[in-house]
This record gives structure tokens, sequence and C-alpha cells, in this order.
């Protein structure tokens, strides 16, 4: 009798142990996952704010400016840049780099506002009147800015 109890101890304490893991792993992937919608949610707000062509030569006077691309609510941040590479030779495009800091506004899926920031890569061709507006030849996400170990935890 006393060894049957023990080993049914045993084995309940072992289920117990196994049942907290699956449920610690399950809520690891959740908080994974609303991390990645984030991520995507942002790319997709960062899109959004620079498919006006006239947009990029005027984004710095945008920052604080708000917008919503499906159920993402969005605010562009900052800019640094951007800043123009010498041109090769006369009459070749001009490259340049700018730095747009996106924040992905709270919602009830994500209750902290996280924010990413977005490498554009530019170009302007010399024009007669002078250099023409920026054109965004490239846009790459840098990641997550100033997440806390506490962001994406359920």
């Amino acid at each position: 009798m006393p060894l049957s109890t023990a080993a049914s101890l045993l084995l309940m304490l072992s289920s117990l142990s196994l049942q907290a893991a699956a449920l610690q792993s399950r809520s690891q992937v959740s908080a994974g996952q609303r991390l990645r919608q984030a991520e995507d949610g942002l790319m997709s707000a960062a899109q959004h704010l620079l498919a006006d062509p006239r947009s990029v030569d005027q984004l710095a006077a945008r920052v604080g400016e708000t917008g919503q691309v499906g159920p993402v609510a969005y605010r562009l941040v900052r800019v640094e840049g951007p800043s123009w590479q010498d041109a090769v030779e006369a009459g070749a495009p001009q490259r340049g780099q700018a730095v747009a800091t996106l924040e992905l506004l709270a919602s009830a899926e994500q209750p902290h506002p996280l924010q990413a920031a977005f490498a554009l890569e530019l170009m302007r061709e010399a024009a007669p009147e002078g250099l023409a507006p920026p054109q965004l030849v490239a846009l790459r996400e840098l990641g997550l800015r100033g997440r806390s170990a506490a962001v994406g935890a359920p």
C-alpha cells in the first residue's frame, strides 16, 4: 500500500510538471507570435507611409503624424537623415540613406507600444533646374527598438 501511494504521488507530480512545461511553452509561442504580428504591422505601416512618392521628400516634416493600415495604428516618431553621397560622375543619380522610426500604438492585442526603425535607400536624379525630389529605392527593417523584456509576455 505505501509503495503504490508513493508511486501514484510520483506519477501525479511528474504529470503536473509536464503540464506546467507545456503551458509555459505555449505561452512563449503565443508571445512570439504576437511580436511577429507587431513587426509585420510596423512593416505595413512603413510601406503605407511611404506609398506616396512625395512623402519621401517631406518625411521629416511629418514626424508625429499618425496613420492606420487595417487594424494597425501607427505614428512616425523620428526621422534621421537623409545623408547623401557625393555623385560618382556628373549627371549620375545621387544615392542617400535615411532612417525612419515608427511606433505601433497600443491596442488590445498589443498593450505595449512598440517601435521599429526602417532604413530608407534613396536616389535623386540631377535635373537642369537642380536635383529632383528623392525617390525611395528600398525599404529595410532594422528591427524593434526599446523593447523591454516584459513586452510580448502574457
